[in-house]
C-alpha cells in the first residue's frame, strides 16, 4: 500500500468569493434625470465592536502517521477560521433591534507531528489538519438594528388597473412596487485562541511501536465581532431674523 507523506490538508480551507450574476441578456432602456428627494441628512458612519465574546468547543480526531512511532517527540499548533457568521436573532415579529446573534464557526487546528520510528535514527514529519464546527448564540452588551427585510417579487406588491369592460382586472397592463434594504454585515474576527489536548496511542505493533493514536482537543476562541453603523447628526435650522 503507497504510504501517505502528504500534509492531509484537504480542500475548501479557502473562502471563495461570490461571483456576480450572469449577464444573459441586456434589454434597450431610456436614460433620463436623476432627482434628489428631500431630506438629506447628515451623519457619521463607525466600524463600532458590538462584541468580544470567548467560544468554547470541542473536537475529537484519529490520526494515522504514515510509519509506526516509538515516540511523538513535538506537536505544533495552529488555528485557522475558514467561516464565521453572525446573524442577528428577531426575538419577536416586528421587533427593530436585537441583543442576540447567532454565530456559526468552522475552521481546522494545523498539527505539525513530528516523531521517530526507533530509539535512534531521523526525526521525521506528518502534518495534518483536524477540522472543527460549532454554533451558539452571543448576547451583545447592547442592541443593534435587526435586518431590514426586502420584497423583490413583482407579485408580492403587484399593482393592477381595471379592465375598460370594469368586470375585471386588464391582463395587458401591470406593475408591482419591490425594494431591496441592504445591510451592514456583521464581520467576524479572530482575536485570539488557546488549545488543550488529551492524546491516546493505539494500534501497536509486537515491538511496542504505534501507528495511530486519537486526540480530544478543548479549543477556546475569542471572537470579536463588528459592525459599521451610520449616526445621524442633527442639523441645527438657522435662526429666523
Amino acid at each position: 500500500m503507497k504510504k501517505n507523506y502528504g500534509c492531509g490538508c484537504g480542500k475548501g480551507h479557502s473562502a471563495g468569493k461570490c461571483p456576480a450574476m450572469p449577464a444573459c441578456d441586456t434589454a434597450k432602456s431610456h436614460d433620463h434625470f436623476c432627482e434628489v428627494v428631500p431630506p438629506v441628512v447628515r451623519g457619521t458612519e463607525v466600524e463600532a465592536v458590538i462584541a468580544q465574546a470567548a467560544i468554547q468547543t470541542l473536537t475529537e480526531s484519529d490520526i494515522h502517521l504514515p510509519d509506526y512511532a516509538t515516540d511523538i517527540k513535538v506537536i505544533r499548533k495552529n488555528i485557522f477560521l475558514t467561516q464565521c457568521e453572525a446573524i442577528p436573532f428577531r426575538a419577536e415579529p416586528g421587533s427593530t433591534s436585537t441583543n442576540i446573534v447567532k454565530v456559526f464557526i468552522e475552521g481546522y487546528i494545523h498539527k505539525n507531528i513530528q516523531y521517530v520510528e526507533d530509539c535512534n535514527g531521523y526525526v521525521k514529519d506528518y502534518m495534518v489538519n483536524v477540522p472543527f464546527k460549532c454554533y451558539t448564540r452571543v448576547t451583545l452588551p447592547a442592541a443593534i438594528p435587526v435586518p431590514a427585510l426586502s420584497s423583490k417579487n413583482s407579485d408580492a406588491r403587484e399593482i393592477r388597473e381595471l379592465a375598460k369592460d370594469g368586470m375585471g382586472a386588464d391582463r395587458c397592463t401591470f406593475g408591482s412596487n419591490t425594494f431591496e434594504n441592504l445591510n451592514e454585515p456583521i464581520r467576524c474576527k479572530l482575536v485570539r485562541w488557546n488549545l488543550s489536548e488529551a492524546n491516546f496511542l493505539a494500534n501497536f505493533d509486537k515491538w511496542g511501536r504505534f501507528n495511530r493514536f486519537t486526540e480530544k482537543d478543548d479549543i477556546n476562541l475569542v471572537i470579536r465581532l463588528t459592525q459599521t453603523q451610520f449616526s445621524q447628526v442633527a442639523t441645527l435650522l438657522p435662526e429666523e431674523e
